[in-house]
């Protein structure tokens, strides 16, 4: 899992994505979580942009660890 940033001209929004290998053997990602944007999220996370940051890829990490773990139950 990994954390994908976009900016528009009005917003800046976070993303936890999943990348992954098709059948075909060309790879692609898909978005796991949304996290929110810049503005909503600055509110409850911090007052700058680097604590949003911060927090956005420790929520990344919790995100894998769920996954490895439901990954492992499921084998």
């Amino acid at each position: 899992m990994n954390l994908h940033i976009t900016k528009s001209k009005n917003a800046e929004s976070f993303y936890i994505a999943k990348s992954y290998v098709k059948a075909n053997g060309s790879t692609s990602s898909a978005i796991v979580r949304k996290l929110g944007t810049l503005d909503q999220l600055i509110v409850e996370h911090g007052p700058t942009r680097d604590d949003v940051l911060a927090w956005a890829k420790n929520e990344v990490k919790l995100e894998t660890e769920r996954y490895k773990k439901e990954a492992k139950d499921r084998a």
